[in-house]
């Protein structure tokens, strides 16, 4: 995290650029905003913003007027059960007659080049604050590791892989919080009182414990991944707590909606009640500290180990700014009476909408 505040100045400049969008289209014209998508675009234009210093220009057209997001949400759903059925692939994206397969991330590679090629143009390719600095850095001080095409590939990844996740974290906890008046009193209550700055700073949101429950709650019960986090038995097998044997070359695996609703996490697992996180009333300091220690260790947001998720700090960072920055700022409610379907998988965070009214706070 610490390094990772080395950029918050371009989360920053995005999430001005969305509270500007917001003031102009919505809260000044009492249009409904449709804040899925309007999430959606922010976290596509931050990651950009964050890689090149650059965003893509989507929360200034309001809309995904290249297609950006449409065609990664079609490859996305052509992965979640391909991933499942590797099988499946040779007959749709690997079929060498007709290939029947999602749409290509060309798009993204012809962006990455093209940022690369304007970057090393420039007097100081290696000045900005963004990880396309750092990436060139990188390539300086181990030539014979990474080149051109590694950095590209750099690129990819945080382009690719970075906006849909947190954008469904931020939906999840704008919709729960919405959706528990005494939830959405708290947290308004507990950052309208920290004279927070426009946008809030990451150290000025660290001890706000409500806030950081609300977060861990979100992603608790709407985790970025909705599959089988697998691994490889190695050699020699393992053996379980219980006496089973599972033998080498085994493909195992834990899921992070199901293991984020044990029972480490108390009663009523599948509700949204930040609360869990917090010490009860009358609840010893040691016993807390027991009992948050084991519900962190236990929640499987961002997997485990030494394959934890590489982004999580980043996604962390733009979340919990955004959410601050959002609910400090505007009074918002959900006009409709008719969301009563449950966020029960990423699918319905993505697909279904969330419309929300604005008020600008004076």
């Amino acid at each position: 995290m610490s390094k990772v505040q080395d950029v918050e100045g371009n989360v920053d400049a995005t999430i001005n650029l969305f509270f500007e969008k917001l003031r102009e289209r919505f809260s000044s014209t009492g249009e409904v905003c449709e804040m899925s998508d309007w999430i959606n675009f922010f976290a596509w234009d931050v990651m950009s913003q964050l890689t090149f210093s650059q965003n893509l220009g989507i929360l200034d057209a309001g809309s995904d007027y290249k297609g950006f997001l449409g065609r990664s949400a079609q490859t996305l759903d052509y992965f979640a059960p391909i991933c499942q059925i590797p099988i499946l692939d040779m007959f749709f994206d690997k079929n060498p007659i007709m290939r029947i397969g999602p749409p290509t991330f060309v798009w993204a590679n012809i962006f990455s080049v093209e940022q690369l090629q304007k970057r090393y143009q420039e007097a100081n390719p290696t000045g900005h604050a963004d990880f396309l600095s750092k990436f060139l850095e990188a390539k300086k001080k181990n030539p014979d590791l990474i080149d051109d095409n590694t950095v590209i590939l750099y690129l990819l990844s945080n382009v690719l892989a970075g906006s849909d996740s947190t954008a469904s974290t931020i939906c999840a906890a704008i919709y729960h919080v919405l959706k528990n008046p005494a939830v959405h009193k708290r947290l308004c209550d507990e950052l309208r009182g920290a004279n927070l700055s426009m946008p809030a700073q990451w150290k000025e949101i660290q001890g706000l414990k409500y806030l950081e429950a609300v977060m861990r709650e979100a992603m608790r019960l709407n985790p970025g991944v909705g599959l089988i986090l697998e691994r490889v038995v190695p050699k020699g097998g393992f053996q379980l707590p219980d006496g089973r044997f599972v033998p080498e070359g085994t493909v195992v695996g834990m899921n992070p909606w199901v293991i984020n609703r044990c029972d480490v996490f108390g009663a009523d697992t599948d509700s949204f009640v930040p609360e869990r996180w917090l010490q009860r009333p009358g609840e010893a300091d040691d016993a807390y500290h027991a009992r948050f220690t084991k519900m962190k260790a236990t929640d499987f947001t961002f997997g485990a180990g030494s394959r934890a998720c590489l982004g999580q700090y980043l996604s962390q960072l733009e979340s919990y700014k955004l959410i601050a920055t959002l609910f400090r700022t505007f009074d918002m409610e959900l006009p409709r009476q008719e969301h009563e379907w449950q966020l029960t998988n990423k699918w319905f965070i993505r697909q279904k909408d969330i419309p929300v009214r604005l008020v600008e706070r004076v």
